[in-house]
């Protein structure tokens, strides 16, 4: 729509004009790794082949999202092989998994992000978390991000990831950057994103739901209330990125004959929600592809940086329309509590607040601020 008349000294998107980007709203072969693999990429294949450069999974792909109910009421058999199936069909990174998964990007010569169920690769830890892969167009392991905190019963099946990988990753068509699933209703974490200048936010689903009808609490979303929309369109806005909201189908068929929780099972009911509805949604929160539901699809949609360059015109979230003197935002890491920004001039309010705490802790409150400001590191 737009032309570049001349080289802008600023590499929104990398300095690209546009960048093809596609989401892949197809069954996975539920709790069958090596099945899913094969089916992750053949898709990325395809997608790659059409031109897309960022290609983009659902929340917990790989190899399937937990749907069953547990409690201490569970016959014991069923658990026992339910847990068993779960810890054998999450990924570890890196391994031969990830470098199959890697050596589709390369071929297809794109970005892919991958929800999965994570095993922590240590030898001493099995602890299972909900997580976003990120592959290179070159094959390699970019990095992850472990889901903060899973929502309910999700806690019984994953663990809490932490800030080291709360990042942003540079590439050649722009900054990407994504959440799972209910991390988008944690406002501050959502910030931690945008202060890092996405281009691309990718945000994952299990499906489109409701949660205030039917017999149980997660229910397919038939009226378009899913709040999952809501929030990736507030995110493009606030962000004056596009956001890739990606949203899972599942196919019953898939659920093998051997798996312990059957189609029909009390404990086994609440999957009807994984019924698509992925969306691609520009800078300032218009869908320019989807919603699709109750079909398996690859979506495609050209981002344009003339967008993003033209919002920010209007909303500079952590620029021009930014009051940095009133609010801040800090991470907690390993190096202790720090700026995300770029500016790292702390806001006169939040000095003061910060020697004062010194004052208080009988610590060294100008060492407490040049740490604060990323000047220097933590002992």
């Amino acid at each position: 729509m737009f032309t570049t008349l001349q080289k802008s000294a600023k590499k929104i998107m990398g300095g690209r004009e546009s960048v093809k980007v596609a989401i892949v709203q197809i069954s996975q072969a539920y709790m069958d790794k090596e099945k899913s693999i094969e089916r992750a990429c053949a898709a990325i294949k395809e997608a790659g082949e059409n031109g897309a450069e960022l290609i983009v999974f659902p929340e917990n792909w790989l190899a399937g999202y937990p749907y069953w109910t547990e409690g201490w009421n569970t016959e014991r058999l069923k658990w026992i092989a339910g847990r068993v199936r779960f810890h054998d069909a999450a990924i570890m990174a890196p391994s031969e998994d990830t470098e199959k998964i890697g050596q589709a990007a390369r071929t297809a010569n794109a970005y892919v992000v991958m929800g999965c169920n994570e095993i922590d690769p240590r030898p001493e830890v099995d602890t299972i978390y909900s997580s976003l892969i990120y592959f290179s167009r070159d094959g390699s392991l970019m990095g992850r991000h472990r889901k903060l905190m899973p929502t309910g019963q999700e806690k019984t099946f994953w663990g809490m990831g932490d800030a080291s990988d709360l990042v942003v990753f540079e590439t050649d068509i722009g900054r990407i950057g994504g959440l799972i699933c209910g991390e988008h209703a944690m406002t501050l974490v959502r910030a931690a994103l945008i202060a890092q200048g996405e281009d691309f936010h990718v945000s994952v689903w299990h499906g489109s739901f409701a949660l205030h009808k039917g017999l149980t609490l997660v229910e397919a979303d038939t009226e378009g209330v899913f709040f999952g929309q809501a929030l990736a369109r507030a995110h493009s806005v606030e962000s004056g990125a596009f956001t890739l909201l990606a949203s899972s189908i599942f196919d019953d068929n898939d659920i093998p004959e051997d798996f312990p929780y059957k189609k029909g099972d009390p404990d086994f009911r609440n999957y009807h929600h994984s019924n698509g509805g992925s969306t691609i949604i520009n800078p300032l929160g218009v869908p320019i592809a989807g919603p699709v539901h109750n079909q398996p699809t690859i979506l495609y949609a050209e981002c344009h940086a003339w967008m993003r360059k033209a919002h920010n015109a209007i909303l500079d979230t952590m620029g021009h329309y930014a009051r940095p003197d009133v609010l801040q935002l800090l991470i907690r890491d390993e190096m202790g509590w720090r700026l995300l920004t770029s500016n790292k001039k702390l806001a006169p309010v939040l000095r003061d607040a910060l020697l004062h705490s010194a004052e208080r802790h009988d610590v060294d409150g100008e060492k407490v601020i040049q740490i604060a400001s990323g000047n220097i590191e933590a002992e």
